[in-house]
């Protein structure tokens, strides 16, 4: 059960969430527009309190589904504490008691329409917070003795809160070395951290993480040259045709996957000091950037070949 006062700084915050501002996206916008299409501010209001309504349903859930940045008020709190599901089910029923009204703010800022809180939302709301998720102990103590900027110390906490899967001791392990080794010593810290925690959610728990790199650069590869053959086979036949042939049409972004491969690469030197060169693609096609800035970088690139 989480400390009575950290619950209750957490309610005050949600309440002030939820009895603020809520900036409407532009892709929530398109969504009202193209299901809803109400002729007014209050025809919008009308429509999303009518509990009869899916295509209403699905736009509240789009308004009331937390950012990140709405995360990033909370964490500081999430982060001291330990919450229970008992615990988020009794801040989901306080909150629903005390009747919150919010305002929509439409994206020219000047058009903002009150809207009471549905219960559905709070309750969707609380849940996809996953307040009673606990960083790791290990992972958290890296995240506070490496990043020092606050703010980006919450960012990481909020991604690994919403991770599908908790991280396990390897993975853990894994995390931990990719923070100290990549945070405040590569531009692509970031996309390589989404990148870790979607592998990671794809990997058996007990994974040896660099080989779990080395087996996902090599799918990449093969969907690479699957998707650069059948570019090919489309520039003298109808999709139609290979289709009847029996033939799978790729969908894969060959670039982005380029780009996953770079920071396989990035990430796994920086971490184990070694890559693999895998079949499928050319040498020069499996370039690596290595991102020389100090004299570790460069004991680092001297380890790779040797």
């Amino acid at each position: 059960m989480a400390n009575q006062h950290y619950k209750k700084k957490l309610i005050k915050q949600l309440v002030d969430i939820l009895s603020g501002e809520i900036n409407l996206s532009r892709d929530v916008i398109h969504y009202i527009d193209s299901t809803l299409a109400p002729a007014s501010g209050d025809q919008l209001v009308e429509f999303l309190m009518d509990p009869d309504n899916c295509e209403a349903e699905t736009a509240v859930e789009l308004i009331f589904f937390p950012d990140e940045a709405m995360q990033e008020k909370i964490e500081p709190i999430l982060a001291q504490t330990g919450f229970s599901p008992e615990d988020q089910t009794e801040i989901a029923n306080l909150l629903c008691s005390k009747n919150l009204q919010v305002k929509l703010c439409f994206p020219d800022h000047q058009s903002k329409v009150p809207l009471t809180v549905p219960e559905s939302a709070i309750r969707q709301l609380i849940a996809r917070l996953q307040l009673h998720r606990r960083i790791n102990p290990q992972v958290s103590e890296v995240i506070d003795r490496f990043i020092t900027d606050t703010r980006a110390a919450r960012r990481v906490r909020v991604k690994l809160r919403n991770a599908r899967i908790e991280q396990s001791g390897k993975q853990a392990d894994f995390l931990c070395s990719l923070v100290q080794t990549l945070y405040g010593k590569s531009d692509e810290f970031w996309n390589s951290l989404d990148f870790a925690i979607d592998l990671m959610e794809q990997t058996d728990p007990e994974a040896d993480m660099y080989e779990a790199l080395m087996a996902h650069k090599q799918f990449l590869i093969k969907a690479i040259r699957t998707a650069e053959k059948n570019q090919r086979a489309l520039q003298s036949n109808t999709v139609e045709a290979l289709i009847m042939r029996g033939i799978n049409i790729s969908s894969v972004n060959t670039e982005e996957a380029r780009n996953s491969i770079d920071r396989i690469d990035r990430i796994s030197i920086s971490i184990y000091g070694k890559t693999e060169f895998l079949p499928g693609l050319e040498p020069s096609e499996q370039s690596i950037d290595l991102d020389i800035r100090n004299k570790e970088d460069i004991a680092s690139v001297l380890r790779l070949l040797t």
